[in-house]
């Protein structure tokens, strides 16, 4: 199993991102905040809720994807070694064009479980996605983490337009940016 810090796979993104692959857009970094919410007085640690959305050109075609994140009291906590509990969150990620929506998913951890070790899929929670631009098509990262670490077991979500997904460990090297860069490009 490999935990990666999720700094360094965003940051890693970000420069592979300059690549000029297929698809263009400006990559996203979803930065872990926590705070009590005092709304609730419950001392539970909750994410902020948080939005995005960019254009990206797949295959010649100009699409929009809109990525939303919101903490969910539905859903089970989530527990860290020191007794701190957490919501977990979903995220709904829509895709559209000229002519309307074309897809639109509702993830929770739960979609991403049989990709995960027993310790994420207790303690972790689905807390970063952002659109892979190295990679063709529609293909998003995501970071199911530890709460307030640096402890993240990343992942690739793919989807077609035409319906349908797919998930898959994100298996590649995450070393040095350059290394990345000249792994994407050929070099």
């Amino acid at each position: 199993m490999k935990k990666i810090p999720f700094y360094l796979i965003a940051a890693v993104m970000t420069v592979a991102s300059c690549t000029g692959k297929t698809s263009t857009a400006t990559p996203v970094t979803t930065i872990s905040e926590f705070e009590a919410d005092d709304e609730h007085g419950d001392g539970i640690q909750r994410m902020h809720e948080y939005n995005f959305s960019n254009e990206i050109v797949v295959d010649g075609k100009t699409y929009t994807y809109s990525i939303h994140r919101e903490a969910s009291d539905s859903l089970p906590l989530v527990t860290d070694d020191e007794g701190t509990r957490y919501t977990d969150n979903i995220y709904t990620l829509t895709l559209s064009n000229s002519s309307g929506e074309v897809a639109r998913y509702r993830l929770t951890k739960r979609n991403f479980l049989s990709y995960l070790s027993p310790e994420f899929q207790s303690k972790g929670i689905l807390d970063g996605m952002m659109c892979d631009t190295t990679l063709t098509g529609f293909q998003f990262a995501v970071s199911v983490s530890l709460p307030q670490s640096d402890m993240v077991e990343p992942l690739i979500l793919k989807v077609d337009p035409k319906g349908g997904m797919s998930i898959s460990r994100d298996e590649r090297s995450h070393g040095a940016p350059e290394d990345k860069i000249q792994q994407d490009d050929g070099v």
